[in-house]
């Protein structure tokens, strides 16, 4: 255990004077998408928005690493009628890569998420469970503010039959530099 402990003090030191965290509140809209479900057809699904934290770091000038959350706010069926609303709970890790490195002002990016989504629908008497959430998508980071279009894909399980909801989403946030270990000397 005091081995353990000594490699992570090692690791913060040696670390300590370039970790900045990067904390990012989003807010985004989704088009609408397709609800692929084992027992019917596909449908449509209604336009819905989505709101969502990730706190990022960079590993290099070209590859940065996050986690974050998103909540799915309900949303519908096109054709469907009746009280059938679904929504999402991702967490998830994110790794993004930086083809131009680091420029003046803006960073663009190509990013893909990996994580377990629960899964929430206005019947509650049915037996839902959550699944893989998976997205890729690009974005670009502009005197703090951030842009993403992103393609996401959400599994699941509902009364027993396995589905996935695919979407194209507009992400929008900003993001705020937190220096977890500042020196002193640096102002």
């Amino acid at each position: 255990m005091k081995k353990i402990f000594a490699a992570i003090l090692c690791l913060v030191f040696a670390v300590s004077s370039s970790f900045a965290l990067g904390i990012i509140p989003k807010i985004g809209v989704d088009i609408p998408g397709t609800m692929n479900y084992d027992k019917d057809p596909d449908d449509e699904t209604k336009l819905g928005f989505m709101i969502g934290a990730e706190a990022r770091n960079n590993i290099s000038n070209y590859f940065g690493w996050g986690a974050g959350f998103e909540y799915v706010l309900p949303r519908g069926f096109v054709d469907v009628s009746g009280d059938n609303d679904f929504s999402f709970l991702p967490l998830y890790v994110s790794l993004m890569f930086y083809p131009f490195g680091e420029w003046e002002k803006a960073k663009p990016y190509i990013k893909v998420n990996a994580g377990f989504s629960v899964l929430a629908m206005t019947q509650t008497d049915a037996d839902m469970k959550g699944g893989l959430y998976m997205s890729a998508g690009v974005g670009t980071e502009y005197n703090n503010f951030v842009g993403e279009v992103m393609a996401s894909s959400y599994d699941g399980e509902f009364d027993g039959a396995g589905f996935s909801y695919q979407k194209i989403g507009f992400v929008f946030g900003y993001k705020f530099k937190i220096n977890l270990f500042k020196s002193g000397s640096e102002e």
